[in-house]
């Protein structure tokens, strides 16, 4: 059984890149706005909080811990397992009537059988996370820009970058926009997302240097068609990782918990603007930068012009083939006193049944023989002049004729 191949899609994703480029745009102007506006609901962590460390009956889970906290509207609660039927629970921070209050609930509620312990926190320890998670992005990217500099070359590590940001912004302008809780699990997912986002784009940056080693002058596409086939044949590689990638997380998301939730879900977010941005963004914006240089400029000048005449000869259905100057100088001489006499030129006739007409094969030219030179008129001779049968006679007759006499 032979395997049919399969074709690679072509789509114009480089023709459509100011399309694109306003989606984005459009998208991460309401996502700085939101950030502005609303601003990021942090957790306990980086704000501070109160802590209670229960002791509850065999048996309970945490669901019931958070479906009590969240009948006094805690639902949103950090609810840490610590063992031994022990469990931590961070709320925002609250005065001692509301913590009197939260501690009946857990006893009537979760079946806390103890308070071991009230406490409250300050944000030091998720100020810390967010130092440090700062200090590892800019690691990170510096890591990055020279990695790809050396592997592929600069523009393609700004572009790169370039998409970093974009998916950057995008998750966090929905965090901010929907008012969802930034929490420790947040920053580790949203450094994921980074990584993965860079992955998709390596792939297509990878495909565009092997096909834009061989562009030379006398190719017949340019720089950005060279990229927006790249961007073709690895197209269904790049959605089949996500649609991959993406599954986990979205039973995650379903089955998970809010737990998992606060970790799966900036993976949600961050993936679908990551495999975006490698197509949409990173791609265009290193086509656009490249044909900004001299070389691909002429490149793409140079392909214009053959299109442009390709296009005028298509149009027109025939090809006008140059003759040289003496070869039409000799007809318009000869075609000038026939022009005078107004006479059709034979030639005019003749041609027109040799254009309808496919031109018979001239046959070998025979060897023509020598026409044969007149015979000189003979000379009259004078009278008494002795002909050649008197001549002859006398040869006979005289002596040494060759006849003997008979002896008697």
């Amino acid at each position: 059984m032979r395997l049919i191949p399969r074709r690679n899609p072509n789509f114009d994703f480089i023709g459509l890149k100011w399309l694109w480029f306003t989606i984005s745009g459009i998208i991460m102007v309401v996502a700085i706005v939101a950030l502005m506006v609303r601003g990021l609901n942090f957790g306990i962590d980086f704000t501070g909080g109160t802590e209670f460390d229960v002791k509850v009956k065999p048996g309970t889970t945490i669901e019931t811990i958070r479906s009590a906290a969240g009948s006094l509207g805690y639902s949103a609660a950090q609810i840490q397992a610590a063992g031994n039927n022990q469990y931590i629970i961070r709320v925002p921070k609250l005065d001692d009537a509301k913590k009197t209050e939260l501690s009946n609930v857990l006893k009537q509620k979760a079946n806390t059988t103890q308070i071991l312990a009230i406490n409250d926190v300050g944000p030091g320890w998720g100020g810390q996370v967010s130092r440090q998670a700062i200090i590892a992005l800019a690691v990170f990217l510096l890591a990055i820009l020279i990695y790809i500099s050396a592997r592929f070359e600069f523009k393609m590590a700004i572009s790169a970058i370039i998409a970093l940001f974009h998916d950057l912004i995008i998750t966090v302008g929905v965090y901010a926009l929907i008012g969802k809780q930034v929490t420790p699990a947040t920053v580790i997912a949203v450094l994921t997302i980074l990584g993965y986002s860079l992955y998709d784009t390596i792939v297509i940056f990878d495909r565009v240097k092997e096909n834009t080693d061989v562009l030379t002058r006398q190719s017949k596409k340019t720089y950005s068609q060279v990229v927006n086939d790249s961007v073709n044949q690895v197209l269904v590689r790049s959605i089949n990782t996500s649609l991959v990638t993406l599954i986990p997380i979205v039973s995650i998301l379903i089955f998970g918990g809010a737990v998992l939730e606060a970790f799966a879900f900036p993976l949600f977010i961050g993936i679908l603007a990551g495999t975006y941005s490698s197509i949409f963004v990173a791609s265009p914006v290193l086509a656009l930068w490249k044909e900004t240089e001299p070389k691909h400029k002429a490149y793409k000048e140079q392909v214009e012009r053959r299109q442009t005449r390709e296009a005028r000869v298509s149009g027109a259905g025939a090809v006008a083939v140059p003759m040289p100057k003496n070869a039409a100088a000799a007809p318009a001489a000869k075609a000038a006193p026939q022009a005078a006499s107004g006479k059709p030129s034979p030639q005019k006739k003749a041609a027109a049944p040799q254009a309808r007409t496919k031109a018979a094969p001239k046959p070998k030219a025979q060897p023509s023989e020598a026409p044969e030179a007149p015979k000189p008129k003979p000379k009259p001779k004078p009278q008494g002049a002795p002909t050649s049968k008197n001549l002859a006679k006398s040869r006979t007759k005289g002596p040494g004729s060759g006849k003997k006499k008979k002896k008697r």
